[in-house]
């Protein structure tokens, strides 16, 4: 393996710690049973996770396939928007009044 791709490695396993999922698991159990406490400060692994998410991933749903459902909706009758969007309108109250 190259030392390019150890170093990839390495940072990897940074990010996303092995056993990260059976922490998330016993956390859950924690919180079943009562805890308040956060899982970032029980479980090293979640914080490193926690801090490690990516800007991209953590913001408004974006990409390929949300653009061709907007291109859809706006080519069809209908008149709902995401209500992300801004100068969106849902008022689905009144046409469920209306049917």
């Amino acid at each position: 393996m190259p030392y390019t791709e150890l170093m990839k490695w390495f940072e990897f396993f940074k990010r996303r710690p092995i056993g990260w999922r059976e922490d998330q698991r016993a956390y859950l159990l924690l919180c079943a049973q009562g805890n308040k406490e956060k899982a970032e400060n029980i479980f090293p692994s979640l914080k490193a996770l926690r801090e490690n998410i990516p800007d991209d991933i953590k913001a408004l749903p974006k990409g390929k396939f949300l653009d061709m459902m907007l291109k859809a909706t706006n080519e069809s009758d209908s008149d709902w928007h995401p209500p992300w969007l801004k100068g969106a309108s849902n008022d689905q109250s009144n046409k469920h009044e209306s049917s």
